[in-house]
């Protein structure tokens, strides 16, 4: 029995021992494993704060995009309200403007007829005038004629004064 007490004691111990070496390997392969873990897990925590921060920095960027956004479609319903009265006071302007010309066609009409009219009563203002001095020009010789008759009628009436004829 003291062998098989030995052996057991022994057996116990080496039991032991290898309890104590395989724990010590666990422990060690969970160290290693916990370690690498923890390398890993402070990898990735570096990973995400350079993402926090990239993602803080493309926020900012898209809030100035969103705000730039904002502006010009401010700008834009500005410039389309502006448009669009541009466009009905361009509209009226052309309405005006084919009004105004009509009436210039019907003016221009008009002094061309005038001036037509115009023509002809100078033509016929000339005619008058040259008329007028013919008439004249007749009146003054007749008067002259009058007045030589009157002079003639003179002479013979002292003719027949003087004449002492029965």
């Amino acid at each position: 029995m003291a062998y098989m007490k030995r052996n057991v004691n022994f057996g116990f111990f080496l039991l032991l021992v290898a309890t104590l070496i395989s724990l010590a390997g666990l422990s060690l392969y969970y160290q290693t494993t916990f370690k690498d873990l923890y390398v890993d897990y402070k990898g990735r925590i570096d990973d995400l704060k350079n993402i926090s921060s990239t993602l803080g920095t493309e926020r900012t960027k898209l809030e100035q995009t969103s705000q730039q956004l904002i502006i010009r479609e401010e700008r834009e319903k500005e410039l389309s309200t502006q448009y669009t009265g541009l466009r009905t006071e361009k509209e009226k302007l052309e309405e005006e403007k084919a009004s105004l010309q009509k009436q210039l066609a019907v003016k221009t009409s008009e002094l061309t007829q005038k001036r037509a009219e115009l023509a002809t009563a100078q033509a016929e203002l000339s005619i008058s005038k040259t008329d007028l001095a013919a008439a004249k020009a007749t009146i003054s010789g007749l008067r002259a004629d009058i007045a030589n008759l009157d002079e003639s009628i003179a002479n013979l009436n002292a003719q027949l004064a003087a004449c002492t004829c029965p």
